[in-house]
């Protein structure tokens, strides 16, 4: 089945409340731990859906904002989104309150509970409204970036389209570009400053209700931050600082030694003198390459690229209306991961695909996993696995 094939519709939330509600009481009147699993099969395949259907709509309009069609399905799922979490809350709390928790936590392990506790903190009913303005304002944040109309040696491109030109090997074009990309955010400096100035008032807000002094604390539990808090957080800066930052400049000394020049500035993020190596070919042959490769380096991920090409899981060249960057999401229905990026002719094509196809690996190594919290793990530590395929590629 290809991405075109896969069944999207809107989910309802009365009708998942409603579902939920039955659930809940079937899990509370569950006579042990196995009894209580079967109700949470039924949740899982409740949220499978959902998850799967916003994902959908989420990465449409990704890849095309200027779409109609996909920014009403995105907008949508947004606005549903804070009941949702409501919903998803009330189970949190059933599960944390089970009498049979300790039989659950033998068949799930602690990890299970402690991202549910974690729900606990950062939301509540109270937050609704907030939460879905806070998704408003991301969303025009995204087509504000995604709709980069920038004028440069005749021609108009979008922010990814420009980066080929800030790696140029003549410094006045490097230079140039950059001044074309800031005049980009200049122009919209007023309405990209309100969006910034309206979200951190929006989610100190959101944290003041929740009874927390200021965000900080609310954005660590919605990031899943289980084990580490702003203090580990602040010695690893302070590590950097020490540790990383005399590196850094040593690699910049030697870089301006090899460049030839007296100042290194902004716009001089090249590495060899003739400019940076650019991948060869067209973007359809570097996935076939990247299909050879990831053929020789084992039967798993050979098996698991081709799958990725034949079902079409794959968006990955830079084009007008879609958002910058990459990143993978998946659909939990249909066990498949994808992979978006904007190619633009850069060495960071080749980075961009073997580190999205690391967190898609993973996804897809975890497809059958027992429960949904588990088809991924916290943000950073799936950066374990992006960044390892990058090295072992």
């Amino acid at each position: 089945m290809k991405y075109t094939d896969y069944t999207y519709k809107r989910i309802d939330p009365a009708e998942v409340k409603s579902q939920m509600a039955e659930i809940i009481e079937g899990f509370n009147n569950a006579k042990d731990a196995r009894d209580q699993n079967k109700w949470m099969d039924k949740t899982k395949a409740i949220f499978s859906d959902y998850e799967t259907y916003a994902s959908i709509a989420h990465l449409n309009f990704n890849r095309n904002t200027k779409d109609e069609n996909a920014t009403k399905e995105n907008d949508y799922y947004d606005e549903i989104d804070p009941s949702m979490k409501e919903i998803s809350l009330n189970w949190a709390k059933t599960l944390l309150n089970g009498k049979f928790r300790n039989g659950l936590e033998d068949i799930y392990g602690n990890h299970f509970f402690n991202l549910k506790e974690l729900e606990l903190k950062s939301f509540d009913p109270k937050i609704k409204k907030l939460v879905e303005e806070e998704n408003k304002l991301k969303n025009e944040y995204t087509k504000i970036i995604a709709g980069a109309e920038i004028e440069f040696e005749g021609k108009t491109y979008n922010l990814s389209g420009l980066v080929p030109f800030h790696t140029d090997a003549d410094r006045d074009i490097r230079k140039r570009s950059y001044v074309a990309r800031f005049g980009f955010f200049e122009k919209n400096s007023e309405v990209l400053d309100i969006i910034y100035d309206k979200l951190v008032k929006l989610r100190h807000n959101m944290a003041r209700k929740l009874g927390y002094d200021n965000y900080i604390p609310l954005g660590y539990a919605a990031m899943g931050r289980t084990d580490y808090n702003h203090n580990d957080v602040a010695g690893y800066r302070k590590q950097i600082v020490e540790n990383v930052v005399p590196l850094v400049s040593r690699l910049h000394k030697q870089k301006k030694e090899i460049l030839g020049l007296d100042h290194l500035y902004f716009y001089d993020g090249i590495n060899y003198k003739e400019g940076d190596p650019k991948p060869k070919g067209t973007p359809d042959a570097l996935v076939l390459a990247a299909q050879k490769m990831y053929g020789e380096l084992s039967p798993e991920t050979g098996s698991f690229f081709n799958m990725m090409i034949n079902e079409e899981l794959l968006d990955l060249v830079n084009r007008e209306g879609k958002m910058g960057g990459g990143f993978c999401t998946a659909f939990p229905k249909y066990k498949r991961p994808y992979i978006f990026s904007n190619f633009n002719g850069t060495d960071h094509d080749v980075t961009v695909l073997t580190h999205e196809a690391g967190h898609a690996f993973q996804a897809y190594s975890a497809r059958n996993q027992p429960i949904m919290e588990y088809y991924w793990p916290t943000y950073e530590a799936a950066e374990i696995h992006s960044m390892s395929m990058e090295f072992i590629t």
